[in-house]
């Protein structure tokens, strides 16, 4: 674990003493972490241009008496309960543990995601993570063409038509999904989790990442997050039931049928 996120764990400990001092915060750092000094204040000064800490001077006049703090942000970085775009490292993190097969190139995007997001530009943060819900969806879809076969050969021309939208392709592949949606892991295809997929790449890859002199503000820019984290790793564990069900079938087709003796 590094030095920043013992900074944000110390700082949530109730009794801890967070002092602006050497002696204090940044000591019990340099001692949990295992590292120097210098490299103590450059996490706890990176959590303050996050957003994450501040110095509270707390009626000191001596600057060693001086408290870091946490935001709000902050609070919720510490935690790690929820999506928190303002904790980069957390985010990417907690999908780690929660889906470590997804796309490594999404992970790509994603982080170019929160880092842009984090830089206060949002637009450019909804257009990353856009492209990162593109791959996603664009290896599940292959997987799918791959079990279903015969079934599922206009989405399959889709997604090799380099001028078919993501509409388009999306589209097919709910066609392809509804009739086997009873036999599908619970909770992996339900509408709702369709439909949140559909218009995240709508709103971040469609509007956002053409000359329409479309806004994406703060609020919005930490909605999209805040939903791709969790549906991210739903359509990857999809794409995963579907790679198993295209491995059966291949090992199924490649098994030799036995002849009954005459």
């Amino acid at each position: 674990m590094d030095a920043r996120r013992h900074a944000l764990d110390l700082l949530a400990t109730p009794q801890g003493d967070t002092r602006f001092g050497p002696s204090y915060l940044v000591r019990d750092i340099v001692d949990r972490a295992g590292c120097l000094r210098h490299a103590a204040y450059e996490a706890l000064w990176g959590l303050v241009g996050e957003g994450l800490v501040y110095l509270d001077p707390d009626g000191q006049p001596g600057t060693d008496n001086w408290r870091w703090r946490l935001s709000r942000d902050g609070v919720c970085a510490a935690e790690g309960g929820t999506w928190e775009p303002r904790d980069p490292d957390g985010f990417l993190r907690r999908l780690h543990r929660q889906t470590p097969d997804i796309d490594p190139g999404a992970l790509v995007y994603l982080d170019e995601a929160l880092q842009a997001f984090n830089a206060r530009c949002y637009l450019s943060s909804s257009v990353m993570l856009g492209v990162a819900a593109e791959q996603v969806f664009t290896g599940l879809a292959r997987a799918v063409v791959d079990a279903v076969g015969s079934r599922s050969v206009k989405l399959g021309d889709a997604l090799d038509n380099v001028r078919s939208s993501q509409n388009a392709r999306f589209a097919e592949l709910r066609k392809v999904l509804e009739p086997l949606r009873p036999n599908l892991p619970s909770g992996l295809a339900d509408p709702l989790t369709l439909d949140a997929v559909a218009d995240l790449l709508r709103v971040t890859r469609n509007d956002a990442g053409h000359p329409t002199s479309v806004q994406i503000d703060e609020d919005t820019a930490r909605t999209h997050l805040a939903v791709a984290g969790g549906y991210l790793g739903k359509m990857t564990e999809l794409r995963k039931h579907f790679e198993a069900l295209a491995t059966q079938g291949s090992t199924a087709a490649s098994t030799p049928t036995t002849g009954t003796p005459g």
